[in-house]
């Protein structure tokens, strides 16, 4: 069984849906996940729905696996009903 041992503080994020420019805004705000950021002192829980909607669904999810491989024990990515093989082709992503 895989445990998720995200400790607080945690910053959450929900709903990107392909907004690429919109994750990138709220990394300006609450800064990023990266040493110039502040991963040293937060976790980061993605509450799904990254795809669809918006123009660039491939762009945001690869950027979420990539910030999971290199910060693994940080990023915590949930899986939203966006993230359905049926609701993909329904949305046109799949």
């Amino acid at each position: 069984m895989l445990k998720n041992n995200f400790k607080p503080p945690v910053k959450i994020f929900g709903n990107i849906h392909g907004d690429y420019h919109d994750l990138m805004r709220f990394f300006d705000i609450w800064k990023a996940p990266c040493e110039s950021g502040d991963i040293a002192g937060f976790d980061y829980l993605f509450l799904g729905n990254y795809v669809d909607r918006g123009p660039q669904s491939l762009e945001v999810l690869c950027l979420l696996l990539a910030l999971k491989l290199k910060y693994p024990k940080q990023i915590f990515l949930l899986r939203g009903n966006h993230e359905d093989r049926k609701v993909n082709r329904y949305l046109g992503f799949g």
